[in-house]
């Protein structure tokens, strides 16, 4: 046996040793979590890296495989939950945009009350005397 082999040997014992925790927690708390969950989509995340360098590293096209689906899932989600937060500030920013117009409309409505408030019945210019 050639060291490189020893090392991929040992490499492929760990990440066997590693599936069943891995799969333990996906099955008894992760998949509970909603899709969108910071956790859930945090702990996919790792089983991404793990996958792909156990598709990397020991030439493994399941865990490739289980990568690449999960990656494209959670990507799925990540760009839902992004577009999602973008409406929301869009609909902020034109709900403050209304309330910002109502306001000036108000302002310049109250300083045309202001300005209507100063009439003048008499000319005052013509009761002056002439100098």
């Amino acid at each position: 046996m050639t060291l490189g082999s020893l090392a991929r040997a040992l490499l492929r014992v760990n990440y066997d040793i590693a599936q069943f925790p891995l799969q333990l927690v996906e099955d008894v708390g992760m998949s509970r979590l909603d899709e969108r969950a910071p956790l859930r989509l945090a702990y996919e995340n790792v089983l991404v890296t793990v996958d792909r360098a156990a598709g990397r590293l020991l030439d493994d096209e399941a865990a490739a495989a289980r990568a690449c689906a999960l990656c494209q899932r959670t990507t799925a989600v990540r760009v839902t939950i992004a577009l999602e937060h973008r409406r929301a500030q869009q609909r902020w920013e034109a709900e403050k945009a209304t309330r910002m117009a109502r306001m000036e409309e108000r302002e310049r409505h109250r300083q045309r009350l202001r300005d209507a408030k100063v009439v003048y019945l008499i000319d005052h210019h013509h009761d002056r005397p002439s100098e």
